[in-house]
């Protein structure tokens, strides 16, 4: 029954796709949209098997039952199900926005998305692999927004952009999966979306404010450190877009400018103290990794700019270099070791065959400061190599972007995707 009805559904999604004009005015045919979404569904499946057969301990898994438990308390106690989502053990959890223990904040964002498993459960009979169908559904309008935009500023690259953006391998997989990262991507790409429109038209929508801040207030609630690194990025694209022609100067000022209010944080207030929020997320991942068979050689990493400054080489090593290829012990790590190696060769074709004399749009500037950023705040923090392969999946695709988009496609011979 389970398998009928996950092939009705997938019929259904195709079939909107092919209908929702968001998805018919992407500049992509039906056909093309369609098979996208298909391969989607396979890295679902894939991911399923593996979570529920294979990993012995899976997060997915976990926020399935717990969208269970909701669903379950729904109907045994409608009006709890209702309330619970504001309820903490202490007056004091609700204070401690930046904490990553003892935190209402820090338990909304598991329990947000056991809300939304339990809405799906409505229509899934508590089904894991159809409630990661429903998933995947609102992750593609991500994927496709970021398309419909980057098409804009490249408009001839049509299949490079289709493998950085639909196809990126561990981003495709971990963003498959019942968990924030596909969230976090949908909400990026839709900011981004009508930000970009907004600027490109000059024409600044009440709709479009209030949907980009929503999906800003997402970020928010579901990993605080994304929305944070988000914003100066954000004003910098803003401030770039006035000074089209200093872009970079642009976000090299506003950069230094958050910079120093983010080390002079616990000076202003010691509550938003930052540098050592990040110190102590770094605690708290090791304290997670003891006992995880990934987990590497890690420096503390003190709230000063000094230690900040000091630890950048080997966050930067950790987040963006790592798996090695050499370094592979388990099969599980090959594939990653692989992008990560493929991503480098094409780095270096950049270097080699890089587009000369083009004003860079300002967009590009956000793509490149906002993953650099969010590297280094993986690499300052995260120890364990499972970990990092998943955090940094979706934020690979920002940094790719710019190199496929200046890179000399002719000179490495590849054709135009029609």
């Amino acid at each position: 029954m389970i398998y009928i009805l996950f092939i009705l559904y997938c019929c259904l999604f195709c079939w909107l796709i092919s209908r929702i004009s968001f998805f018919t005015n992407s500049g992509l045919s039906n056909r093309i949209l369609i098979t996208l979404f298909l391969v989607r569904i396979i890295a679902l499946i894939i991911g399923s098997y593996l979570n529920l057969y294979y990993f012995p301990v899976s997060d997915s898994v976990a926020f399935h039952n717990m969208g269970i438990d909701e669903f379950n308390l729904l109907f045994q106690n409608p009006k709890e199900y209702f309330v619970n989502i504001f309820h903490t053990e202490t007056s004091e959890s609700y204070y401690r926005l930046l904490d990553d223990s003892n935190s209402y904040w820090n338990n909304l964002r598991t329990n947000l998305l056991a809300k939304m498993l339990s809405l799906f459960d409505l229509f899934s009979f508590k089904s894991f692999v159809i409630n990661t169908l429903f998933f995947n559904f609102l992750v593609f309008f991500g994927v496709v927004a970021l398309y419909k935009v980057f098409i804009k500023i490249f408009p001839g690259l049509s299949l490079q952009l289709i493998m950085c953006i639909f196809l990126l391998p561990s981003a495709l997989f971990f963003s498959a999966m019942i968990h924030r990262d596909g969230l976090i991507l949908l909400s990026i790409s839709m900011v981004i979306y009508h930000l970009y429109f907004m600027m490109d038209q000059q024409y600044y929508s009440w709709k479009r404010i209030i949907i980009m801040c929503l999906f800003l207030l997402v970020i928010f609630l579901l990993r605080n450190f994304v929305f944070i690194c988000l914003l100066p990025a954000l004003i910098s694209w803003i401030v770039a877009q006035k000074f089209h022609r200093k872009a970079l100067l642009s976000f090299l000022l506003v950069y230094a400018i958050i910079s120093i209010l983010f080390f002079s944080s616990g000076y202003i207030s010691p509550r938003f103290n930052l540098p050592k929020y990040v110190s102590s997320r770094q605690l708290s991942f090791i304290d997670v990794g003891k006992a995880g068979a990934s987990t590497m050689n890690i420096d503390r990493l003190e709230p000063s700019f000094r230690s900040f400054f000091r630890n950048a080489p080997q966050a930067f090593s950790h987040s963006l270099l790592r798996p090695y290829i050499t370094e592979i012990a388990s099969f599980e790590y090959l594939p990653f070791a692989i992008e990560i190696l493929a991503i480098e060769i094409l780095f270096i074709l950049f270097l080699l065959y890089k587009i000369k004399k083009r004003i860079v749009d300002p967009l590009i500037y956000f793509c490149i400061f906002f993953s650099l950023n969010m590297f280094l705040i993986i690499g300052y923090t995260v120890p364990i190599m499972g970990a990092i392969v998943r955090y940094r999946s979706i934020y690979l695709i920002f940094l790719i972007l710019p190199i496929i988009g200046y890179l000399n496609w002719n000179k490495v011979k590849i054709q135009k995707f029609k």
